[in-house]
């Protein structure tokens, strides 16, 4: 396999390490090398500017399909980008969890008017997401989520807590998951929801640490609303979305076909299991 760079993506490098050459200037000089692990309070409105100045070049994003507003740059070229970010010493970035999580996750899942809706505030910059996921019984053991959806008319209702949640304190939107069948197994019942941050029923509290900045926060909801269409995935028939994937399409309409998978794989672990000790 030849892992080297074409010309193409050589010709790409240089394009984009002009430009950060170019635009880590003026207002922005003083972000080179800000933002980073144990820094992520440092300089915050200015990198959520960096943000958009980004979007408005076409920086953001990269990597996702030019209808959804990306450059549908390939692997080669989104390694050398992060490499040249590296390099010139660009500001941790406020948009990570959009680009990184939401984004994608949308890419392949939304529906056309959530892509429509939220895709374009990820590309350009424009609207900071965080994440819902952690809760203080439920860190790594997602079934154990215990935040709570209800429909009510054309809305969720949402109550309960989330912790750990980097950037909530400045994000316009959360994704999270909230439990929206009780009666539903642990792993199953739960539902992938879009959550204006800006609300009543919205509480954000910091978690200080020994440092005294504060980079993760509890959010509580307290009867939190969300249209009733900004539900991404909703239990099983979240798999059903698995466009194309025959295992995802068969996982959710025969749970026979989930059996049989698990067992081919508990048979391939044991299989490399004993190569190995071999």
């Amino acid at each position: 396999m030849d892992l080297r760079f074409s010309d193409t993506d050589e010709a790409f490098r240089s394009d984009i390490r002009a430009w950060f050459d170019a635009n880590l200037t003026g207002e922005f000089a003083v972000l080179r090398g800000r933002g980073g692990p144990g820094d992520e309070h440092a300089f915050l409105e200015e990198r959520i500017a960096w943000e958009r100045h980004l979007g408005e070049a076409g920086w953001c994003c990269i990597g996702f399909p030019e209808a959804d507003g990306g450059r549908g740059a390939s692997l080669h070229q989104q390694v050398i980008f992060y490499e040249e970010y590296a390099r010139s010493g660009a500001p941790g970035r406020v948009g990570i969890v959009g680009e990184g999580l939401i984004g994608p996750t949308l890419v392949a899942f939304g529906t056309p008017e959530q892509k429509k809706r939220f895709l374009p505030g990820i590309v350009n910059g424009t609207e900071i997401w965080c994440q819902g996921y952690s809760e203080p019984n439920a860190g790594s053991d997602l079934a154990n989520v215990q935040t709570r959806a209800a429909r009510d008319g054309d809305e969720w209702v949402l109550d309960g807590q989330k912790v750990w949640t980097s950037l909530a304190h400045i994000a316009q939107w959360c994704f999270a998951l909230c439990r929206t069948d009780r009666e539903a197994p642990r792993h199953r019942g739960i539902s992938y929801l879009l959550v204006p941050m800006d609300q009543d029923g919205v509480t954000i509290q910091p978690i200080r640490q020994i440092t005294g900045t504060s980079e993760f926060n509890e959010v509580f909801f307290d009867g939190a609303r969300t249209a009733a269409n900004n539900v991404v995935g909703r239990g099983q028939r979240w798999l059903e979305g698995g466009h194309g994937n025959p295992r995802l399409r068969a996982w959710s309409v025969d749970p026979r076909a989930a059996t049989r998978l698990r067992e081919r794989t508990r048979r391939d672990h044991r299989r490399r299991s004993s190569n190995w000790t071999q």
